[in-house]
Protein backbone atom coordinates (compact mmCIF):
# COMPACT_ATOMS: atom_id res chain seq x y z
CA UNK A 1 0.00 0.00 0.00
CA UNK A 2 1.30 3.75 -0.94
CA UNK A 3 2.31 5.84 1.78
CA UNK A 4 -0.24 8.14 0.54
CA UNK A 5 -3.44 5.99 1.42
CA UNK A 6 -4.85 4.53 4.21
CA UNK A 7 -7.60 2.17 4.27
CA UNK A 8 -11.22 2.48 4.76
CA UNK A 9 -14.07 0.11 5.96
CA UNK A 10 -17.47 -0.26 7.10
CA UNK A 11 -20.32 -1.79 7.33
CA UNK A 12 -23.18 -1.27 5.06
CA UNK A 13 -26.53 -2.60 4.41
CA UNK A 14 -26.53 -6.10 2.02
CA UNK A 15 -29.34 -3.08 -0.42
CA UNK A 16 -26.91 -0.36 0.12
CA UNK A 17 -24.24 -2.78 -1.40
CA UNK A 18 -26.45 -4.03 -4.16
CA UNK A 19 -27.38 -0.74 -5.08
CA UNK A 20 -23.45 0.60 -5.26
CA UNK A 21 -22.29 -2.21 -6.83
CA UNK A 22 -25.16 -1.63 -10.08
CA UNK A 23 -24.37 1.79 -10.11
CA UNK A 24 -20.59 1.84 -10.53
CA UNK A 25 -21.33 -1.28 -13.23
CA UNK A 26 -23.55 0.70 -14.88
CA UNK A 27 -20.43 4.10 -14.80
CA UNK A 28 -17.82 0.98 -15.86
CA UNK A 29 -16.35 0.88 -12.24
CA UNK A 30 -15.86 -0.86 -9.79
CA UNK A 31 -17.64 -0.32 -6.06
CA UNK A 32 -14.41 0.93 -4.57
CA UNK A 33 -13.54 3.19 -7.48
CA UNK A 34 -17.26 5.01 -6.93
CA UNK A 35 -17.00 5.32 -3.65
CA UNK A 36 -14.18 6.99 -3.84
CA UNK A 37 -15.41 9.34 -6.99
CA UNK A 38 -18.82 9.96 -4.46
CA UNK A 39 -16.36 10.79 -1.61
CA UNK A 40 -14.25 13.00 -2.81
CA UNK A 41 -16.79 14.75 -4.66
CA UNK A 42 -18.60 15.31 -1.08
CA UNK A 43 -15.08 16.59 -0.13
CA UNK A 44 -15.02 19.77 -2.55
CA UNK A 45 -18.32 20.57 -2.42
CA UNK A 46 -18.24 20.94 1.56
CA UNK A 47 -14.29 22.58 1.06
CA UNK A 48 -16.18 24.85 -1.44
CA UNK A 49 -19.17 26.17 1.36
CA UNK A 50 -16.47 26.41 3.93
CA UNK A 51 -14.73 28.53 1.47
CA UNK A 52 -17.40 31.03 0.43
CA UNK A 53 -18.72 30.56 4.50
CA UNK A 54 -15.19 32.01 5.65
CA UNK A 55 -14.63 34.86 2.98
CA UNK A 56 -18.52 35.73 3.06
CA UNK A 57 -18.75 36.22 6.59
CA UNK A 58 -15.31 37.84 7.67
CA UNK A 59 -16.34 39.55 10.08
CA UNK A 60 -19.42 38.92 10.90
CA UNK A 61 -20.31 37.72 14.14
CA UNK A 62 -21.93 34.78 13.07
CA UNK A 63 -18.23 33.50 12.38
CA UNK A 64 -17.04 34.12 15.16
CA UNK A 65 -15.33 30.83 17.20
CA UNK A 66 -16.95 29.37 20.12
CA UNK A 67 -14.73 29.64 23.11
CA UNK A 68 -15.43 26.64 24.48
CA UNK A 69 -18.91 28.23 26.45
CA UNK A 70 -22.60 27.42 25.89
CA UNK A 71 -23.68 26.69 22.16
CA UNK A 72 -26.93 27.89 21.05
Amino acid sequence: MAADKTELRGLVSSDLATALDAIAMARGMDRHAYVVQVLESEVKKVAHEAMLLSRMLRGNPYMTEPCGGKTE
